[in-house]
């Protein structure tokens, strides 16, 4: 990519990437918004953080120069934007189960309410599956991202279930081109508002962030493509309810959850796309990832095949249900 043009008579900037910053292109529903809500959308942060970040000089626009808060941005522009700053993760006693380790990678389930690793929206926050296995596992420090050692996927706050993680550099790599290859197969059991018209189907929607609202995502033109298929494996009448194994062919923030409320299909128990009580009293959303498969980065003809059943408090409200 060639140098940005420099723009009013400002002197040539040195290029974005070089900077560390990133790329973003601006959705179509944040057209001709101000700079610092455009910042706050993309990066899940709040319009203070944002105007902070700007006012650094982490904002870069089209024409290769800094931007101002209260400039607006037209959608389709490419922006180059710095990271917010995080603070340095430290080892805690975070509990998980272990499913499976070796040298190279260890499979663990994540409990329901733990944060994959600190991000943007929350970089001060302790107790994340990420401190937990840096606790665990010290070696992992160095492999993969800082504040996310070894993390390759995540899960939301409010979903449990497996998650592969990096032990050593070879696996960091190997997985992670296999997840981009979409070798990876994660299947999810959720429990949904309504019944399902066909047995089968298919959700393939662009998403992006929500133009509406910080922190949500949404179907949007010009998002990023996302696939998502169901197979319906459970149901009841009173109230309607049906239990759907999803998978996932791509893995776009919120993809699951953002893609069955677009259907009238929302997750329960999903109060930020879903918006209705759950009628089972569960007291969480109802989306676990119970099955992982993949190929071993080490050894690429062993295929690691595992399991995790519903948790217990999910798990025992869906006895009796028709399919079950």
């Amino acid at each position: 990519m060639a140098p940005p043009v420099p723009d009013r008579g400002e002197a040539p900037l040195e290029r974005p990437q070089a900077c560390g910053l990133r790329q973003w292109t601006v959705p179509e529903g944040l057209d001709a918004e101000r700079a610092d809500r455009v910042v706050s959308s993309l990066l899940e942060v709040s319009r203070s953080v944002s105007k902070r970040l700007i006012e650094a000089g982490r904002l870069i626009g089209p024409h290769g120069r800094k931007l101002k808060p209260a400039e607006r941005v037209d959608a389709g522009s490419l922006l180059w934007i710095g990271d917010p700053p995080e603070r340095k993760i430290r080892p805690e006693p975070v509990e998980f189960e272990v499913v499976y380790e070796d040298e190279h990678l260890a499979v663990v389930v994540k409990p329901e309410g733990v944060i994959t690793h600190p991000g943007a929206a929350a970089p001060s926050q302790t107790a994340t599956l990420a401190a937990g296995l840096l606790h665990r596992y010290p070696q992992i420090e160095g492999v993969g991202l800082p504040n996310r050692w070894g993390i390759v996927h995540r899960l939301d706050r409010a979903t449990s279930g497996l998650m592969v993680t990096a032990l050593s550099e070879l696996a960091y790599r190997e997985l992670g081109d296999a997840l981009r290859r979409r070798e990876v197969k994660r299947l999810y059991l959720a429990l949904v508002h309504g019944e399902m018209e066909t047995a089968r189907g298919a959700v393939e929607a662009p998403l992006g962030p929500d133009p509406r609202r910080r922190g949500k995502r949404a179907v949007v033109a010009g998002g990023k493509y996302a696939l998502t298929r169901y197979r319906m494996v459970g149901s009841r009448s009173d109230p309607p309810l049906s239990l759907l194994e999803v998978e996932l062919e791509t893995g776009r923030t919120h993809q699951i959850r953002v893609h069955l409320a677009s259907i009238g299909r929302p997750v329960v128990g999903d109060r930020l796309y879903g918006g209705r009580p759950d009628p089972l009293g569960a007291g969480r959303m109802w989306l676990h990832a119970f099955k992982l498969d993949f190929r071993h980065p080490a050894n690429p003809s062993e295929q690691m095949r595992h399991h995790s059943p519903l948790p217990p408090v999910l798990g025992r409200r869906v006895v009796g249900m028709s399919g079950v």
